[in-house]
């Protein structure tokens, strides 16, 4: 006689094997959730809620939250139920809350290592209530471990007595695993973000740093140091260019050499800071002679260079004669004798036949001007030459 199949036995099993495998599934998604966390979060609190809404999503657990482990107290650092998934306005008393390791329930997970499950927190002696009677309900406690340490604990708490059985404890585990490694990598890839930072800002401020002492070597080295006007190393390619646009665009352009009469008779008698400080008057008043575009150096010991734009004969002529007659009415005092000084100076310009591709044109206007200004120091000193006007005979 053929056996009867009992239906309503294989639909239970059914019914159970169907269900076993919906939390399986709900169970791998929280897990993948987890996957997708954002490590570019600013902030830990804001990856720890991602987190607990990937479980609270996928689990039918009524509240979940995350305590952390500073200077061996368990603060929590953030919590999630149901009704902040919903949208609606949940008490934050809670977040408040802390522990110390071996205290409570949570401060157990903490420090046996080992998930703590409590089925009924009201005969629970271990389960701290922080405020009012102790409420029923289940509580699972896992510690969020990372290489042997102690991270923090994940808790998950229902309403209902025995809300949990084995396979939640299983996923909680697996879950709280998981979060370790990730809470570790976010905290070792912002670290590493910051030691970054820092070493960027570092590296800025040393090329900063490195840009400045370039710059100031740069104009150290076309800088006289004594007189604070420009020197030959100066002097030269700037010449060079101004002179090759008036030649190209057939522009006057005059040179005056400027060199103090009698200058070792000074350093001599009277000793080298009344030289430095006549050196540096001569500077300032040439400087204070000249116009936007105008190029004076410091041509070296007591001669000076004058290199004008625009400038042509007889106006070099009229610089040259301001310049004479203000250093004749300079008087320096020396150790209460008065010292006055007086100048020799040479000066040519361009005659407008110049060929632009003359590579040795500026030489030959300094030399033309040089031999200018010995002509005067041969005749007297104290007055002015154009080169162009003196018959060499």
């Amino acid at each position: 006689m053929t056996k009867m199949i009992n239906n309503t036995v294989i639909s239970d099993a059914y019914q159970e094997l169907n269900q076993h495998f919906i939390m399986l599934v709900n169970d791998m998604s929280a897990l993948s959730g987890l996957s997708r966390l954002n490590l570019r979060h600013a902030h830990e609190t804001e990856l720890l809620r991602d987190a607990m809404r990937a479980l609270l999503e996928n689990s039918d657990f009524e509240r979940c939250s995350v305590f952390l482990l500073e200077d061996e107290v368990l603060r929590c650092a953030g919590g999630l139920d149901w009704s902040d998934l919903l949208g609606q306005v949940e008490d934050s008393s809670r977040e408040s809350a802390s522990f110390h390791i071996g205290e409570g329930i949570i401060g157990m997970a903490a420090e046996t290592g080992h998930l703590q499950h409590c089925h009924d927190c009201s005969r629970e002696p271990r389960f701290l209530q922080l405020d009012g009677p102790k409420r029923s309900g289940s509580l699972m406690c896992v510690p969020v471990l990372f290489a042997g340490k102690v991270l923090g604990v994940v808790n998950i708490s229902h309403s209902r007595n025995n809300a949990f059985v084995d396979t939640h404890e299983r996923l909680l585990a697996v879950f709280a695993s998981f979060l370790g490694q990730i809470l570790s990598n976010w905290r070792y890839y912002h670290q590493m973000e910051a030691e970054i930072q820092q070493r960027t800002r570092e590296l800025e401020s040393a090329l900063a740093e490195a840009e400045e002492l370039k710059r100031r070597y740069q104009h150290l080295s076309i800088i006289d140091e004594l007189t604070g006007i420009h020197n030959r190393r100066f002097f030269f390619p700037e010449a060079h260019a101004a002179l090759a646009s008036a030649v190209r665009h057939q522009h006057p352009f005059s040179i005056l050499m400027v060199d103090l009469d009698h200058f070792k008779q000074i350093n001599d008698q009277h000793g080298h800071s009344m030289g430095d400080k006549v050196l540096q008057v001569t500077a300032a008043l040439l400087k204070g002679q000249t116009r936007e575009g105008d190029i004076v150096a410091r041509f070296g010991g007591e001669e000076f260079v004058m290199a004008l734009p625009n400038t042509d004969l007889e106006g070099a002529k009229l610089l040259a004669d301001r310049v004479l007659s203000s250093l004749r009415s300079l008087a320096f005092n020396a150790s209460g004798k008065s010292v006055r000084v007086t100048t020799s100076i040479g000066l040519t310009s361009l005659t407008g036949l110049e060929s632009p591709d003359r590579p040795d044109l500026l030489e030959s206007l300094l030399r033309q001007a040089d031999e200018a200004l010995y002509h005067g120091k041969t005749n007297g000193r104290n007055q002015s030459h154009a080169y162009s006007e003196i018959d060499f005979g």
